[in-house]
């Protein structure tokens, strides 16, 4: 039996989650760019964009390829889809092209220069399957590349940062129970079991300098809000008590008070060609 589309993305989807997806690329879109540039991608190029949501990655690859190239931006949700493309007219992007469904529906295999995707197979009972499914659009010599959290890794913020420390323990708590917490960390095996070649992996994240003006702290609070109903019901430690709605002005009062800066989540970006 296939997953349903809420058994695959568990962060929601509604326009809040959405609006939260804005947000965090705003945050880590120069990381993303910074790695498609460095696995190869250039103007001209045709590439399929993996589960794309309000199109953050697919807009940072339409601007690399340019209006010589193409991208495909594919996503379960039409409603996100449809911001993509509202996004994509003001900027006066016209090369990027939205489907809606399963990578699987696609019938455009080996036509590809490029496939990309963010946070995708964190959410997935079968990673392994999905990075096969995406290979088999991607042109020989072609370039496959995930970037993927991985919340078994946290970086502790200095000074020390109690509040911080326990929300985003539960991130790697309840993605260790939900799904693959050290997705990032594992992609390199994945990309090799796959059968991609010439596979690279570069651990990356930003870091704030935690100013009361910093977005970390609606970040790391509206991120929360997504998974805690899920992660209360799985009884992850630190939940019980946490209220929500006073979150973010809490880490922002703990933060400024201290000095403290911020790390982001670890994150790994990992690269493969296909044979």
């Amino acid at each position: 039996m296939s997953e349903s589309a809420s058994e695959r993305y568990v962060m929601g989807y509604d326009d809040r989650e959405r609006r939260r997806l804005q947000l965090q690329a705003a945050i880590i879109n120069p990381t993303t760019d910074q790695l498609l540039r460095r696995a190869g991608l250039r103007a001209g190029m045709r590439v399929l964009d993996i589960g794309s949501g309000v199109g953050d990655v697919a807009l940072v690859a339409a601007r690399i390829v340019g209006p010589t190239g193409h991208v495909t931006a594919c996503d379960l949700d039409e409603r996100a889809l449809a911001v993509l493309t509202e996004r994509a007219t003001a900027e006066g992007i016209t090369h990027v092209q939205t489907v809606a469904g399963d990578v699987n529906a696609l019938a455009q295999p080996r036509t590809f220069d490029a496939a990309t995707g963010r946070h995708i197979l964190i959410h997935l009972a079968d990673p392994l399957a999905m990075i096969r499914a995406v290979m088999s659009h991607v042109k020989p010599g072609g370039l496959v590349e995930f970037q993927e959290f991985d919340f078994s890794v946290l970086h502790p913020a200095y000074p020390p940062t109690p509040l911080r420390d326990q929300a985003v323990a539960i991130f790697r708590d309840f993605f260790a129970l939900a799904r693959h917490g050290n997705m990032g960390t594992r992609l390199p095996a994945l990309f090799l079991q796959a059968g991609l070649a010439e596979v690279e992996g570069r651990v990356e994240y930003p870091i704030s300098n935690g100013g009361p003006e910093s977005p970390y702290y609606e970040w790391i609070s509206d991120s929360l809000r997504s998974i805690l109903p899920r992660a209360q019901a799985a009884g992850v430690t630190g939940t019980a008590d946490l209220d929500i709605d006073t979150l973010e002005a809490r880490l922002r009062a703990e933060c400024v008070a201290t000095g403290a800066v911020l790390p982001g989540p670890t994150m790994v970006g990992c690269v493969g060609r296909v044979p």
